[in-house]
């Protein structure tokens, strides 16, 4: 599981929505330093999934309607349409030529599953408002 740069600028754009003001995409791109087009897209798919508000329109903008408190870190990355996997082998569907070869088996294969299973598990429980504050706690994977 990799915070890619599209998950990177969604944090980005809630923080800069997180006191609920209305911003457009101008503002938020110059403040966070997101690449304006980038914006754009990032902000649409959190609109899908009903985290901001987009108006349109000469007033319009953008605004946090969701709490950030109900936000975990791991509901961001899977909006923003990635595997969410630590590696490919563990990805649906992978054929992985030395599983087949070997039948199956490959310890590396499980250990990066239990490392996918604490990762999923920790990001799970960090919530975005603790993250974009800064009073994100500094828990270690069990």
């Amino acid at each position: 599981m990799i915070i890619t740069r599209e998950t990177d600028y969604a944090v980005r754009i809630l923080r800069s929505l997180i006191n609920l003001r209305l911003k457009n995409i101008r503002e938020i791109s110059d403040e966070q330093l997101i690449p304006r087009q980038f914006a754009y897209k990032i902000s649409k798919k959190m609109e899908r999934a009903g985290y901001i508000e987009i108006i349109r329109g000469a007033q319009g903008g953008c605004r946090l309607v969701k709490n950030l408190h109900d936000i975990t870190l791991m509901d961001l990355i899977q909006v923003m349409d990635r595997e969410n996997m630590l590696s490919n082998c563990l990805d649906e569907g992978f054929v992985c030529p030395y599983r087949e070869r070997n039948g199956g088996d490959c310890g590396l294969h499980t250990s990066f599953g239990q490392l996918q299973e604490q990762l999923t598990a920790y990001f799970s429980g960090v919530n975005l408002y603790d993250l974009v504050s800064g009073t994100c706690q500094n828990q270690k994977l069990k």
